[in-house]
């Protein structure tokens, strides 16, 4: 709908720079002439313009509401799996011996990892609770190699073919070379397969977004020359997934020993999630009264350009702004313009 009101102000603004430009043709008249084309009011097509960009920012406001309802669900998740762990602090003998309360504790894990809010398709919060600006600014995904050490030094070259997904890439890793230059050698390579690379305590850790993720959870596909890894024919390569202390799959649920540090990353989650709802409700309260007050738009605009600190351009602008606001019209009146 937003797509077809652009394409359709286009058509008019064209039509209006096509009247001026068949006048100059000099007046030739045919059989085929056709009606003169009259101009459309400016007042009009700025209220169209306008009554497109609200619809366009009410997809926003909308999109704000589904990450705040998630958010809200992920405290009480929080709150929940905090408290079960204090229980068991307090009682350790006890939580030795309940089974039950480490099963409900890897529920609430389950439950929290369950929270994927979406608007359109497009993924609001990534899987470390950050608000999303665009796709490629969601928490990476770290990976090792579990059976292949890429960055052994050896006394002969050796070619690695590997496969992800669709692309297939080929490197040659030489000889005498320490892990370091092994990895300034590899980089290049995997950046193409959308894969980064570091060195963390001489172990390669590799770093990827989540549509490459899905790929790799898939299978990886390598072939060597028999240095590093066998001749012959590509083969799957296990992975080792490594989690940030943000991600819930990083806690331990299942033993009381887990349950200080896993305590402590559950307040540090829990304070990041309130600072968020807290700013975005904030900034809500202030777009309503500023909306139902009928104030003047460039009060609204300090409010919004607050908000986008918080609330980037994509998947949602933020740049919230009201057509009542804005053209000081009712909707009877908006409606009679667009009629």
């Amino acid at each position: 709908m937003i797509k077809g009101v652009g394409e359709s102000l286009n058509v008019m603004r064209q039509s209006q720079s096509l009247a001026p430009a068949a006048a100059a043709t000099g007046g030739v008249s045919s059989q085929f002439d056709t009606p003169a084309q009259h101009a459309i009011p400016k007042h009009r097509l700025d209220s169209y313009q306008r009554w497109a960009k609200a619809t366009a920012e009410q997809h926003s406001i909308s999109a704000s509401q589904v990450t705040l309802q998630a958010l809200t669900q992920a405290k009480q998740l929080l709150q929940q799996l905090a408290k079960l762990l204090q229980s068991a602090v307090q009682d350790e003998l006890q939580a030795r011996q309940n089974e039950k309360l480490w099963d409900t504790a890897e529920t609430l894990r389950q439950q929290l990892l369950g929270l994927k809010p979406q608007y359109q398709g497009i993924q609001l919060l990534d899987h470390h609770f950050n608000l999303l600006s665009t796709p490629a600014n969601a928490a990476m995904h770290a990976f090792v190699f579990k059976s292949v050490d890429l960055c052994a030094p050896k006394d002969r070259d050796e070619k690695i073919t590997i496969q992800l997904g669709k692309k297939t890439v080929v490197l040659t890793l030489a000889a005498g070379l320490s892990r370091q230059q092994l990895l300034q050698q590899m980089a290049p390579i995997f950046e193409r397969l959308g894969i980064s690379l570091e060195l963390v305590a001489d172990e390669l850790v590799c770093k990827t977004h989540s549509a490459v993720w899905q790929l790799v959870c898939e299978g990886v596909l390598m072939m060597g020359e028999g240095q590093r890894l066998p001749a012959g024919e590509l083969r799957q390569i296990r992975i080792e997934a490594r989690y940030h202390w943000q991600d819930p799959r990083e806690w331990g649920l299942s033993a009381i020993e887990q349950a200080r540090p896993t305590l402590a990353k559950i307040a540090k989650t829990q304070q990041k999630i309130a600072q968020q709802a807290n700013e975005i409700n904030t900034i809500h309260q202030v777009l309503l009264a500023r909306i139902n007050a009928n104030s003047q738009a460039k009060d609204t605009q300090v409010a919004l350009n607050y908000l986008d600190k918080y609330m980037r351009p994509q998947p949602f602008s933020y740049q919230v702004t009201s057509l009542m606001a804005q053209s000081n019209t009712n909707r009877d009146q908006v409606g009679a313009l667009l009629g």
